[in-house]
């Protein structure tokens, strides 16, 4: 019974550096290209998005609308390596358009902001400005094949700020 024993938590501890390993910490640059996924689910409307966005780690819900031609969605959750983050989302329907809006806000952020922005801005769908000035970093981009996806973000000491609108032309079918 012993050795029976004795083996068993000599395979338990032989195992559990294998299992350490398999957990990694996330960076804050793959943070935000998650998060960036998740404003951008939201903002092309995305019936799935609440659900994308609680299977990611958020405390996503859909928001009372005000109108039946605007629905509107919250997400909450601690960014490992980065702070708090808040996301509120809009899609709005028009006769010739959808648009969608995302925001994500986290104040006083942790972690190496310039690297983040510059990771972004580096994203193949993405194309456009960034720059730096005054210990911030900040970058104003457009979709790589899509004039009608905008982006802006930025990381300063007052937080980092993703703000994605996507406008999505109606086809003639679709009226």
């Amino acid at each position: 019974m012993r050795t029976g024993l004795a083996l068993l938590l000599g395979l338990m501890l032989a195992v559990q550096p294998a299992m350490a390993q398999g957990k990694t910490k996330s960076s804050p640059v793959e943070e935000a290209v998650a998060a960036l996924g998740v404003c951008e689910s939201f903002a092309k409307g995305d019936v799935m998005a609440v659900d994308a966005a609680i299977a990611a780690g958020w405390d996503a819900y859909d928001q009372d609308a005000e109108s039946p031609f605007i629905r509107s969605y919250a997400a909450t959750r601690e960014i490992p390596g980065m702070g708090w983050g808040d996301v509120f989302a809009l899609v709005e329907s028009y006769p010739q358009a959808t648009l969608g809006y995302c925001r994500l806000d986290v104040a006083e952020p942790k972690g190496a902001g310039e690297a983040v922005i510059a990771a972004l801005a580096a994203l193949e769908r993405y194309q456009g400005n960034v720059e730096t000035e005054n210990g911030g970093s900040y970058a104003s981009l457009k979709g790589s094949d899509n004039d009608n996806t905008l982006l802006i973000t930025h990381w300063d000491d007052v937080g980092f700020v993703i703000q994605l609108t996507i406008i999505t032309p109606k086809n003639a079918s679709s009226e």
